[in-house]
């Protein structure tokens, strides 16, 4: 008997004839006045759980309002887990702590976030190597030797464009000055001449504390001075969330360094 029926039956007059018998019509219709009440119940009571990010039934819309575009390979539990990441998340002052914690709780659990004290020249950090060359330790045939060209990222905004048009008509080419159908600024399309925006680090080392490492475990000397920042291996599918949750997590001021290979 559901809760629902044994509710109606609490709120029945006592007496012979408010009980019905088992299987008649009477019965029926208790059956179905009970059932009807127990769905609205179970619709009522998932409502408690719509901002639940474990339990919600409307992810979509809740990654919408959290600005989350998931990837079409994310499974549900780690979209779940990275919506929780976002609306759980505290209001403090925004610094490497916080920000190695969000980072690990949305999945990215081997993710190391450091401050610049030493301070180094952060253009030092994103000089291309090789992870193999030859002398080093690593033999062809091991498992973690493999042929590849890394180095870091510079991460200030999202990626921004400009976007200049393509002009029909440049100075210099032949009998543009002498046709009369030629007209001064006249292009056909936008956007197919797009330049990226990029940044200079500053030359000056007081500017390098502002910025911070997203890596791996970093290597230090004997005095605990940084020398080394692993590289992170993350999938090229979360390339784009990785780079938006720092985005929206990071301070202001600060730029940060990703030592990470894509794969």
């Amino acid at each position: 008997m559901s809760l629902s029926r044994s509710i109606l039956n609490s709120l029945l007059p006592e007496g012979v004839f408010w009980t019905p018998a088992a299987g008649d019509d009477y019965d029926l219709l208790m059956d179905g006045i009970a059932d009807n009440s127990e769905a609205v119940y179970s619709v009522m009571k998932n409502l408690a759980n719509l901002r639940d990010p474990f339990k919600t039934s409307l992810l979509e819309d809740m990654e919408l309002e959290y600005g989350i575009v998931p990837h079409i390979m994310d499974t549900e539990t780690l979209r779940r887990e990275r919506l929780a990441a976002l609306m759980f998340r505290k209001a403090q002052i925004p610094n490497t702590e916080t920000l190695q914690s969000k980072l690990r709780e949305s999945g990215f659990t081997d993710v190391y976030v450091y401050a610049n004290t030493a301070p180094l020249d952060p253009a030092d950090l994103l000089r291309a190597g090789f992870n193999m060359t030859c002398g080093d330790g690593l033999e062809c045939g091991e498992p973690e030797a493999y042929c590849s060209q890394f180095g870091g990222e510079l991460l200030v905004n999202g990626d921004l464009f400009v976007m200049l048009p393509s002009y029909i008509n440049l100075a210099g080419e032949p009998d543009v000055c002498c046709d009369a159908t030629i007209q001064c600024g006249d292009f056909e399309t936008y956007g197919e001449n797009l330049i990226e925006i990029t940044y200079q680090i500053p030359t000056d080392p007081g500017y390098w504390r502002n910025f911070f490492i997203v890596s791996g475990e970093v290597m230090t000397d004997e005095t605990g001075t940084p020398t080394t920042y692993r590289f992170l291996s993350i999938p090229r599918s979360r390339r784009l969330e990785f780079r938006r949750l720092i985005l929206k997590l990071k301070p202001l001021h600060a730029w940060g360094v990703l030592m990470v290979t894509w794969t």
